[in-house]
């Protein structure tokens, strides 16, 4: 009895069963992919990170020359990646018929002459690129200084004489009528400072930028407020 027992109590406990080749194969496997996935997923961020400078400026770049066919000067902490170019001398931005009256009148001795004349001009107004133009990154943010908008140009459409009368004998001088002529352009480019063309070349400047650089990128101008007001 005592012989069967023991020969019996070997098949009662049996051995634990060792992993497979194949088993251990599947984890070695699926631990060197992790470990690929983590130096493949720190590379990538290593490249961000190096590249980042170089693909904001080439964004910045980008949108300048699709709103305005210019490339500013473009710096990263200090680091100028982009110079000023000077292929444009002026930057028109917004273009407004104007017409303008001229009126001159003398009186002497009783006799009295008067010119009335009535001009139609195009009106351009922008920024001179022979000025300072630059772009600081700061991250995603985006700080513009640009030349001061002004009228850059005053271009004749057509002129009419409405009225042109001689006294008996105060008779117009050729000069005075060229004079009267002369002034009309000064005229017309007042009238387009004070209706505000020059503020209406930066705000739409400023707009077309935000749009093209929206939404990765927050844009300020400097000096833009104090302009505007």
């Amino acid at each position: 009895m005592d012989h069967r027992r023991r020969d019996a109590m070997p098949n009662e406990i049996e051995p634990a069963a060792k992993p497979s080749r194949r088993a251990l194969l599947s984890w070695k496997a699926l631990i060197l992919i992790v470990v690929l996935a983590i130096i493949g997923a720190a590379l990538w961020m290593f490249h961000q990170i190096q590249t980042w400078p170089q693909r904001t400026s080439r964004d910045v770049l980008a949108a300048f020359r699709e709103v305005a066919q210019i490339q500013p000067q473009i710096r990263i902490r200090n680091e100028v990646l982009y110079e000023q170019t000077k292929d444009a001398l002026e930057l028109a931005v917004v273009t407004r018929e104007t017409q303008v009256e001229r009126e001159m009148q003398h009186d002497w001795l009783g006799s009295k002459k008067r010119i009335r004349i009535r001009a139609r001009y195009v009106v351009k107004a922008g920024f001179d690129l022979r000025e300072r133009c630059t772009v600081e990154i700061e991250g995603s943010r985006i700080r513009v200084e640009l030349p001061p908008p002004r009228v850059l140009s005053v271009d004749p459409r057509d002129t009419e004489v409405l009225v042109f009368e001689n006294g008996l004998w105060n008779r117009i001088k050729p000069t005075e009528l060229e004079n009267e002529l002369k002034a009309l352009p000064e005229l017309a480019r007042r009238k387009a400072e004070e209706t505000g063309l020059a503020e209406e070349a930066l705000s739409t400047f400023t707009r077309r930028l935000r749009e093209q650089l929206a939404p990765g990128y927050q844009v300020e101008f400097i000096g833009e407020k104090t302009v505007l007001d």
